[in-house]
């Protein structure tokens, strides 16, 4: 059986259109603490955490921020370490998400080398292996996460992946629909 090591969930991604968090990570059938932005940040030292700490629940509405991947601040850096399988599943817990903030959920994943104290997640290639959207009906599905699966949502790390070292980065965002008017006049 092959192993992928996660060293850490990226939670505090997923704060990049919306408001919310990750505060649990079940991954491999294991269940890990996330990042709890009320609690975590008051404690001297830090707790061991499978996410990257600091961060904030509200929006992050610069596209090209570097902001964009894993949130402000992270720090601290993740302490935990999972320990999954390739074809396993990561099960991410959320906070309270507001049903008006319509949105795409996805999972990304990124190899990386070294101690993840030192590594900037701003030059990891990463890549996309998990997305949920709208279904049949038009519900999105971040409302179909709050809805009926009790702040969860789940995605299978791929079955063929190499075993290494790897973030889990989990967005949930917030689709904002602009309409560009175009007027023509008639001069003649």
């Amino acid at each position: 059986m092959r192993s992928t090591e996660l060293i850490s969930i990226l939670a505090f991604t997923a704060q990049a259109f919306g408001h919310g968090y990750v505060y649990r990570v079940t991954a491999d059938n294991t269940v890990y603490p996330g990042w709890d932005v009320a609690i975590d940040p008051w404690m001297n030292p830090p707790p061991a955490r499978i996410a990257y700490g600091g961060g904030i629940v509200g929006p992050i509405m610069d596209i090209k921020s570097p902001n964009m991947a894993c949130n402000m601040g992270r720090s601290p850096a993740p302490a935990a370490v999972a320990e999954v399988r390739a074809g396993s599943d990561v099960t991410f817990h959320w906070s309270h998400w507001l049903h008006s903030h319509k949105g795409p959920i996805t999972a990304w994943m990124a190899p990386y080398d070294g101690d993840v104290h030192n590594i900037s997640v701003n030059e990891l290639e990463f890549f996309k292996f998990a997305e949920d959207t709208v279904d049949e009906a038009g519900v999105w599905a971040n409302v179909r996460m709050m809805d009926k699966k009790n702040g969860t949502w789940t995605a299978t790390i791929p079955a063929d992946i190499r075993p290494g070292n790897y973030i889990v980065r989990h967005e949930v965002r917030r689709e904002i629909l602009h309409f560009e008017h175009s007027a023509v006049a008639d001069s003649g």
